[in-house]
């Protein structure tokens, strides 16, 4: 008899390959419609003669305008190239540059060359972060050249008012996802059983999860409230804010275990190990960020789902062991 809980019931394992392939399919195939902002992850995005768009992305591509942009104009990894006037801004982390038509916002290059045309025109600034340009004639830039890492550059985006909206840049996007699945993978080595038992909790009641961790956030809030009002309670919020948060982070690493983990077994690469499968699911979250419209929305997701799940395992009135391996989860699974 195993030691062990039960499989959960195939129709919820169906469901969560499912929802595996789902992601993975927005991710790499995902294409929003002709009236919406055009936003990519992978491969180039043109915006065609008589289309009219608003903010342009691409993560890891090329960048064409040839239709009117009523937005800004980005790419993490790839050339951009305007052949039609842009009313935001540019913004390259890693490619040239190429305008031939009115920009009215800023352009921000990192790492490549800026080209005008005989129609371009910048209305803004001109930020060169580490690139080169040819002769920029003082009447195709109506703002500053500045060169180099500057205030207002690169790093923060194109201003407060687009904050909402921007999606970050390839370097801080990497930056973020290294530090996370460095993370996760020191909490798969080192507390392989707290993650291992909330994952089975999601295994075991992935709606009860989410349902705890959506509840958390305004009983959080209520009781930040009743601690704000009461004089002796306000040292305590200053500790119970950031302890919410830092179990919504563990919440998020649980939740990047679980899909690791069901990634490696549905491939059939469980005997991989922990820290593997902690690693494929934080990469696995990370980019969910990235998926147009609903990014953010599936990322708090996934960490409330993760939330929940903790939540359960510490309030379980029946604990189990953690799998020594993933071999043995299998070997209970299949028993």
């Amino acid at each position: 008899m195993s030691v062990f809980p039960s499989a959960p019931p195939r129709p919820v394992v169906r469901a969560l390959l499912t929802f595996l392939l789902a992601t993975t399919a927005m991710l790499l195939l995902y294409q929003p419609p002709a009236h919406a902002l055009e936003k990519a992850l992978f491969g180039d995005v043109v915006v065609e003669p008589g289309q009219s768009k608003g903010d342009v992305s691409a993560l890891l591509g090329d960048v064409e305008i040839r239709g009117p942009v009523e937005g800004n104009v980005r790419s993490g990894f790839g050339d951009v190239r305007v052949y039609e006037p842009v009313t935001g801004g540019i913004e390259a982390d890693f490619g040239d540059v190429y305008i031939d038509s009115r920009v009215t916002g800023d352009v921000k290059v990192g790492h490549g060359q800026v080209d005008l045309g005989p129609e371009g025109f910048v209305a803004g600034d001109l930020y060169c972060e580490n690139c080169q340009w040819h002769e920029l004639p003082e009447e195709q830039v109506e703002g500053q050249k500045v060169f180099g890492m500057a205030s207002g550059g690169m790093a923060s985006g194109f201003g407060a008012q687009d904050e909402g909206s921007r999606i970050p840049g390839f370097a801080g996007w990497l930056f973020a996802t290294l530090v996370f699945v460095a993370v996760s993978v020191l909490a798969a080595v080192v507390a392989p059983r707290p993650l291992e038992s909330s994952a089975r909790k999601i295994d075991e009641y992935m709606g009860r999860s989410l349902l705890v961790g959506v509840a958390s956030v305004p009983a959080a809030l209520l009781l930040s409230v009743v601690l704000a009002v009461s004089i002796v309670g306000i040292p305590l919020l200053l500790l119970a804010a950031p302890i919410y948060l830092a179990f919504v982070f563990f919440g998020a690493l649980v939740a990047a275990y679980f899909l690791g983990k069901r990634v490696l077994l549905a491939t059939g690469r469980y005997h991989a190990g922990n820290a593997l499968a902690a690693a494929i699911g934080a990469f696995i979250l990370t980019a969910a960020y990235l998926v147009p419209f609903i990014g953010g929305l599936l990322l708090y997701a996934l960490a409330l789902l993760g939330t929940g799940a903790a939540i359960l395992a510490i309030f379980s009135r029946r604990g189990s062991p953690a799998y020594p391996s993933y071999e043995a989860y299998v070997r209970d699974r299949r028993a």
